[in-house]
């Protein structure tokens, strides 16, 4: 087995926060195997990792060795892989519960990581834009987006399509055969490697209606206010306050209690949502998504990095019209 510096960080963060320890958790696996350990049924894992002072290991299905062996690699992580049989059960391991906090802060491989899927991302919606008619329904927009992002390597576990009929009505508008008609609401959530990027756009066909167009603008400015309060060693909490006194500001003082706000991004679509009173302390280095949504098809979202020299929207699509 090989040394491999970002595998070995988390493997000796994770056993000084928790002991030796065993977690089959999705987010800490992928986590842990810095990107790897792809399940078969996205969004689970059949991957346990085991670590003790002696050993690191990856168990997994004996059916899956041929795949594991050829395209997982796990050795250059400095994991032995296990297989069992598939019909048997694992040991009885004492599965850890405490390797969030530890996810949350990002090092410099997950940042480029996390840079190149989310541009990636943001490119395969950018260019379906300019294929979007009218006359569409919302499932085949929502089909021809989870079929881009597969192209790309991405899972996608959320894919929202509204139409002007549902958009402005239904802050989570899951496709139907409604049509777009005059604008459309489009969202995903996508993960590669482990991270997750999400980000929506709206598309007016001609321009848009006054009412959407303050909708959006005001979803934007509660998003661009707590992106610019964003900084390492802020609470979700506090951030949570700034998102709440800008829809007051905008006279709009119960917008927030419509959908949620987003909050801290990265092993998952969320891994902390933020609530009033919310102590999540934001590490030096970390992935946010909020989403503030305003009733008439206004929504704001991207997948932004905070560091502590400011932020960096790595969602960002500079090809298409950008409030100010």
């Amino acid at each position: 087995m090989t040394e491999h510096p970002e595998a070995e960080r988390k493997r000796s963060a994770a056993f000084e926060a928790a002991g030796p320890f065993a977690t089959n958790d999705p987010a800490d696996v992928r986590w842990l195997l810095c990107g790897r350990g792809r399940p078969v049924s996205a969004g689970t894992s059949p991957y346990t990792v085991e670590v003790t002072p002696d050993v690191a290991r990856v168990w997994y299905q004996d059916i899956e060795r041929p795949r594991i062996e050829a395209e997982e690699r796990w050795e250059e992580l400095g994991y032995e892989p296990r297989p069992y049989a598939w019909f048997e059960p694992l040991p009885d391991f004492v599965l850890s519960q405490h390797l969030q906090g530890l996810r949350l802060e990002l090092g410099p491989e997950e940042v480029d990581r996390y840079r190149r899927a989310a541009a990636d991302a943001a490119g395969a919606l950018v260019e379906l834009l300019g294929e979007l008619r009218p006359e569409q329904r919302e499932l085949d927009v929502a089909g021809a987006i989870a079929g881009a992002l597969y192209a790309l390597g991405f899972t996608t576990p959320v894919v929202l399509v509204g139409g002007e009929s549902r958009a402005p009505v239904h802050r989570h508008p899951l496709p139907t055969d409604a049509l777009l008609g005059r604008f459309a609401l489009l969202a995903f959530t996508a993960e590669r490697d482990g991270l997750y990027s999400s980000m929506t756009r709206v598309v007016s066909f001609g321009a848009p209606l006054p009412e959407l167009e303050r909708a959006v603008r005001a979803a934007a400015e509660v998003d661009a206010a707590v992106l610019a309060e964003a900084r390492p060693g802020r609470t979700l909490g506090e951030l949570f306050e700034t998102i709440v006194r800008t829809y007051g500001s905008l006279g709009l003082p119960d917008e927030w209690r419509r959908h949620h706000q987003g909050g801290l991004t990265g092993y998952k679509g969320r891994e902390v949502f933020a609530v009033p009173g919310d102590t999540t302390v934001l590490p030096p280095m970390c992935a946010v998504a909020f989403n503030p949504s305003v009733t008439g098809g206004g929504k704001s979202e991207d997948t932004v990095l905070v560091t502590s020299r400011g932020v960096e929207v790595l969602t960002r699509t500079p090809t298409l019209p950008e409030l100010e």
